[in-house]
């Protein structure tokens, strides 16, 4: 569709269709995995599903960022409303229209659906006062569990370590390359 001026001066605003909404939401939902949380990779995943919506040049990935965020938000309205909500004349999960679609993309992320947490003794296991025989056992795999977990640490701080000598000397070698691109510009 085509974009439309509200006010003299202001940027043009996109109008958006039923279809390209909701192969806008499928898309973004099919390419969570390019909004990972670093720098300027939201940017890159907004040009990326734009492009493959044919819509570069009519939205910016600031104006498709503020689309997604708009529609989250109704979403989670809907999802979890307040008390009394519904009746206000709000979109509701049974009006809203992309209420289907976005349950399907977002629904399953933890944020919206926690896991279920639950224990992992049995009901009729003894509490820990009356369980004498057994506690040499569970020190044994607590050990093994903690031994586990410390060498996941270790391993991740290796990582970040090698991940930080990386981009410090990255950083020394383009300052290398500025001294000697300045060196060759300022006369002697």
């Amino acid at each position: 569709m085509a974009a439309q001026k509200d006010q003299p001066g202001d940027e043009y605003t996109f109008k958006w269709t039923k279809e390209q909404t909701a192969d806008f939401i499928k898309t973004r939902g099919e390419n969570d995995h390019l909004f990972t949380g670093v720098k300027n990779s939201a940017t890159v995943g907004w040009r990326t599903i734009l492009e493959k919506l044919g819509l570069q040049g009519k939205v910016t990935p600031l104006q498709a960022k503020k689309k997604w965020d708009n529609l989250k938000k109704r979403y989670k309205d809907c999802k979890c409303p307040g008390s009394g909500d519904g009746v206000s004349g709000k979109p509701t999960a049974a009006t809203w229209p992309w209420f289907g679609l976005m349950d399907e993309v977002m629904g399953q992320r933890p944020s919206i659906r926690p896991p279920v947490l639950i224990s992992s003794l049995p009901e009729d296991t003894p509490g820990p006062s009356t369980a004498v025989g057994d506690q040499s056992e569970r020190e044994e795999e607590t050990d093994e569990e903690g031994e586990g977990i410390l060498e996941l640490i270790k391993e991740d701080m290796q990582y970040q370590r090698e991940a930080e000598e990386r981009r410090e000397q990255e950083s020394r070698d383009r300052m290398d390359r500025l001294f000697s691109i300045l060196e060759r510009l300022v006369p002697k």
